[in-house]
């Protein structure tokens, strides 16, 4: 496939969506799964309609989830709009799922034979500008926090958590993340996991990798269970949850009277 060199600039401007980028936070909030849109010239990789909106394309709920967080927090956000099967920001390039060929057994046809001209060009229009905008967000941030959503039930085994800190390094925002959401989720009824339903010490993880603990940023992985994200009461709720444990720690860690939090 080729493009010409204003529709692959329009294709990369259209990638990312950066949320009060001048905000005074101390955190940047990243959310690389948000988005199901495939660029128009890539067909919708062979895959019809229904099956851009399961979890295998986009982490469901995560884009109103972010842009909520963002308004609580005044904080700035990096919000992806392609499709993770497009092109998966959070895997490196030489892992099978950074352009997975399957959805659980389902071939995704556009992803069966990429050529090394179609791995260029989708990283040109979708790699390059959310890699920009993280690191040009990440700028004096003091932590930078990655929000996902998982699905209730995987390989048969049911998940019985509604909200994950995932974390590789510790830190004293983790340790405090770790502590304040877990008392907050309990006073709402929800159950947090630490390092659960996913152990980010077993996995792979290249946006935090790459912008926080290679940078020595503090940073952690939020996990929320997608079905907590459809329902606006629960979504609020969530938000309630995260949102004033991330206030209260901001206050502690790095009380800054020029800051509103």
């Amino acid at each position: 496939m080729r493009l010409e060199r204003h529709e692959a600039a329009a294709l990369a401007a259209a990638a990312v969506d950066c949320l009060l980028p001048q905000a005074a936070s101390p955190y940047l909030l990243i959310a690389e799964h948000a988005g199901n849109k495939v660029p128009a010239p890539w067909r919708d990789l062979g895959l019809t309609a229904p099956f851009l909106e399961t979890h295998f394309a986009v982490d469901i709920g995560i884009d109103a989830l972010t842009r909520r967080l963002s308004q609580r927090l005044v904080a700035p956000a990096v919000i992806a709009r392609y499709s993770r099967l497009f092109l998966d920001y959070n895997r490196p390039v030489d892992e099978w799922d950074h352009m997975r060929p399957d959805l659980g057994g389902i071939p995704v046809p556009g992803n069966l034979d990429v050529s090394e001209e179609d791995r260029d060009l989708r990283r040109q229009v979708g790699w390059e500008p959310l890699e920009q905008a993280i690191a040009d967000g990440a700028v004096d941030r003091r932590a930078l926090v990655s929000i996902h959503s998982f699905t209730p039930v995987m390989g048969g085994v049911r998940r019985d958590v509604d909200i994950g800190i995932l974390w590789r390094e510790p830190s004293p925002f983790v340790s405090a993340m770790l502590e304040t959401v877990r008392e907050k989720s309990k006073a709402a009824g929800l159950t947090m996991g630490d390092n659960e339903p996913y152990d980010w010490r077993q996995a792979i993880g290249y946006t935090l990798n790459r912008h926080g603990l290679q940078q020595q940023r503090p940073c952690l992985y939020l996990e929320v269970r997608n079905d907590l994200l459809v329902r606006p009461d629960r979504l609020e709720q969530v938000v309630g949850v995260l949102g004033d444990s991330l206030c209260e720690i901001a206050k502690t860690l790095w009380p800054d009277p020029a800051i509103a939090v």
